[in-house]
């Protein structure tokens, strides 16, 4: 079993981003620049928010967090985000979600910019990677899995691939990104029979279901390479994944770690797409 590290990978991609702005940087040429929109006091939000922040500016990116109270009106959040579209320099701009009940998440996703879209959540830039169009901006987590298993060599092209997850986020584009990589994919989802056997047949098994620690061996084909998007915490309050990493690592040919697999690519390839934005408007 080999650990498919993101801690490192991440590293590597964030020094390149520093290199690459410092060059715009020396030409004359502005900072790239990120808005966050935050709505209420939620404390992991907000601890996240900073993470970003902080991550941003150590690569030189400006950042500039929106906070707005919890009851913030529908149409007062839109009107920001027009705002913040017709700003010239702005490159990206990112919704923290969850938005307040209240709120219609996909009406303010909607109304992003595509070409401001970093998260890549924007009907526009999904229906793009559906359409394997290079246009598209990536949803960051699905960007980062496949850059991962790109950095280790991981064969993709002809393999079968089980994604166990629907999501916007993460696993609808991961099954868009691996099938634009000519791998056979397979979405499983919580209606999905016979999950262990289909899931057992896989040569890329990713997860992405939310469950501590749910997919044991039962699950894993023997020289699998297993890709675990989930952030849980066990009965004993220790940060895991949806693999029971324990019961799988000796069976698996790859792994991903929790934390530090897909945590850290998921953040480094967000201000990969900003950068992209961020050259085509400088």
């Amino acid at each position: 079993m080999k650990i498919l590290d993101g801690k490192q990978t991440a590293q590597s991609i964030s020094n390149r981003l520093k290199e690459e702005i410092s060059k715009y940087l020396t030409q004359g040429k502005r900072a790239p620049k990120i808005d966050i929109i935050l709505v209420g006091d939620d404390y992991a939000s907000k601890m996240y928010v900073d993470m970003k922040s902080k991550k941003a500016l150590d690569l030189g990116i400006q950042v500039n967090v929106h906070t707005y109270p919890k009851d913030i009106s529908q149409e007062q959040v839109e009107s920001v985000i027009k705002q913040l579209n017709e700003d010239i320099n702005i490159d990206g701009i990112m919704v923290k979600l969850p938005l307040p009940n209240h709120i219609q998440e996909s009406k303010i996703l909607e109304l992003i910019s595509p070409d401001k879209d970093v998260d890549g959540l924007t009907s526009t830039n999904l229906g793009k990677l559906f359409k394997n169009d290079s246009s598209a901006i990536a949803p960051a987590t699905a960007k980062g899995v496949i850059e991962l298993l790109k950095e280790y060599r991981v064969q993709i092209e002809g393999k079968r691939a089980v994604v166990i997850g629907r999501g916007d986020i993460s696993g609808l584009p991961i099954s868009a990104m691996l099938q634009n990589e000519n791998a056979t994919v397979t979405i499983c989802h919580s209606r999905t029979q016979n999950l262990k056997e289909i899931c057992s047949k896989a040569d890329i098994l990713v997860s992405s279901i939310g469950r501590a620690e749910y997919i044991n061996s039962e699950y894993v084909k023997e020289g699998s390479i297993v890709v675990d998007i989930g952030t849980n915490r066990n009965a004993q309050g220790k940060l895991v994944g949806d693999i029971d990493f324990n019961s799988v690592k000796d069976i698996a040919e790859y792994i991903t770690p929790v934390p530090g697999g897909i945590g850290p690519m998921t953040i480094v390839c967000l201000f990969d797409n900003l950068i992209e934005a961020y050259k085509k408007n400088v």
